[in-house]
């Protein structure tokens, strides 16, 4: 495209179509995005990119529109200048989108999940401070919130907001643990705190809640309690009888690190599947052992591995993870992300729909058979990223295009892969979501896609601003053309 390129005349409408795709072009260059800023359209898109360029955040974060600095409010890696700005917006849902610090994905073919950076200190201090309790609330939430400022909070006038910052405790020291139960109220809010201990619960303070469990007996969540208490006590040998003579505990105490062997012996040959699963799922248990114990997995069930996410591996033990019988350890060995082709094409054939399912969603090099396979299988969010995924087939996106589902249609609209007839099949759809997707795609050639920008259809034209290979000096272009 040459920079003598004219679109005809556009309406209004037509021109904020173009700007809007245009706002989520991955290929806009930061000059493009700061001009963006100046456009009379919802910005919110622009807020949420990842690469806002530091003066096109500066400016967002005066937008007149409390939804727009509020996404932005909400993004992980602002310049500090600019989260000090948004700490004292004037709308409380602003500050409380920063103070939040939501944990945030990445899909990109495959799925990577974040946690914001710190905020400055200047922030965190403000936001303890903030007039709106549900702000400092939000606060509270935050994982990455200093000790010393989480302690304070512990203090706020507002009960909701110091049992938010006590349960929310990453890690909390059990050198307070005391203090910290005592804070909060009901059994529900300990049961969260517990969930986030730096280590063991002192025993003592195991058969303290223990007796307030007992003397308050029937109340609501107290089983829950009751069962986080013997996951995470420092289990002396009346603690582990205590709950080891309940059938309904001993799934929950075969998971505790400080079982003794002798009894972790004992529960490998547990009549109970969920008990044996447990003993199975136990951070260095003998592998021999492990590999004799027999348990049957729900494919369906969330349930995996936590230390084997972070674990050191070698090569030999992640061959043995991979072959391992137990589905709950292939399982989670897939979503490992530093996996050679060799154990992905192991994990690639495994029998359980949930392994395979793991290798689609989280692995660089996963075969593009077995990805065709899974995306006409799964209905999830994921679908969008196996299409997007760098080894999908053209061959199985050219079947979906095809598909008398409008989702099928629109999750395989954008893939370069696409023929020519099939692409503009797809622009011509009776579904606007597929016709803009259908734009997107990277195989419209040039001159097609200059005439897809003056498309009557707002649809089309927005996807046409915003395809990857669209030219920079087009979007230029378009910028003059809008007055920016």
């Amino acid at each position: 495209m040459s920079a003598s390129f004219e679109l005809p005349a556009l309406t209004q409408t037509g021109l904020e179509a173009l700007l809007r795709g245009l706002a989520g072009n991955p290929s806009a260059p930061p000059e493009v995005l700061v001009r963006l800023v100046a456009a009379d359209v919802d910005r919110s898109a622009l807020a949420r990119r990842r690469d806002l360029p530091a003066n096109a955040a500066a400016a967002l974060a005066d937008d007149r529109d409390a939804t727009v600095r509020s996404e932005l409010a909400s993004h992980p890696t602002l310049p500090p200048a600019v989260q000090v700005v948004l700490a004292g917006d004037a709308d409380p849902r602003v500050r409380g989108r920063l103070a939040e610090g939501a944990e945030y994905f990445t899909t990109v073919g495959v799925h990577g999940h974040h946690v914001p950076d710190p905020l400055p200190r200047e922030v965190y201090e403000l936001l303890a401070r903030d007039p709106e309790p549900k702000v400092r609330r939000a606060l509270a939430f935050n994982r990455r919130l200093p000790d010393d400022v989480r302690a304070r909070m512990l203090d706020d006038a507002d009960s909701r907001t110091a049992a938010i910052a006590a349960t929310e405790w990453p890690l909390a020291p059990t050198g307070r643990i005391g203090e910290l139960l005592s804070r909060v109220t009901g059994a529900s809010g300990r049961q969260m705190l517990l969930m986030h201990l730096d280590g063991p619960l002192p025993a003592e303070a195991a058969r303290a809640i223990i007796a307030d469990i007992d003397a308050a007996a029937g109340a609501a969540n107290s089983e829950g309690l009751l069962r986080q208490v013997a996951e995470v006590a420092d289990l002396d040998d009346g603690l582990a009888d205590r709950f080891l003579a309940s059938a309904g505990l001993r799934a929950t105490v075969a998971a505790n690190p400080t079982l003794s062997a002798e009894h972790v012996a004992e529960l490998a040959g547990d009549p109970d599947n969920e008990v044996r699963a447990a003993v199975v799922a136990r951070y260095g248990l003998d592998p021999v052992l492990r590999e004799s114990i027999p348990v049957d997995y729900d494919d369906r069930s969330s349930k995996s591995v936590g230390w084997l996410l972070t674990e050191s591996l070698s090569d030999q033990d992640r061959l043995a993870l991979a072959r391992s019988r137990h589905q709950i350890f292939r399982k989670t060995l897939a979503m490992r992300p530093d996996l050679p082709d060799e154990i992905v094409e192991i994990l690639a054939g495994d029998e359980s729909f949930a392994v395979r399912l793991f290798v689609c969603e989280r692995q660089p090099n996963a075969p593009g058979r077995l990805l065709a396979q899974i995306a006409e299988q799964w209905t999830s969010y994921s679908r969008w990223d196996m299409l997007a995924h760098k080894n999908f087939p053209a061959e199985a996106a050219d079947r979906l295009a095809r598909s008398a589902e409008v989702r099928d249609r629109a999750v395989a609209a954008a893939h370069p892969g696409l023929p020519a007839d099939t692409v503009e099949a797809l622009l011509t759809d009776d579904e606007a979501t597929v016709r803009g997707r259908a734009a997107t795609n990277p195989a419209v050639p040039a001159d097609r896609l200059i005439e897809l920008l003056g498309a009557a259809d707002s649809a089309v034209a927005a996807g046409a601003a915003a395809n990857r290979l669209l030219p920079v000096t087009t979007m230029h272009h378009l910028l003059d053309q809008a007055g920016l």
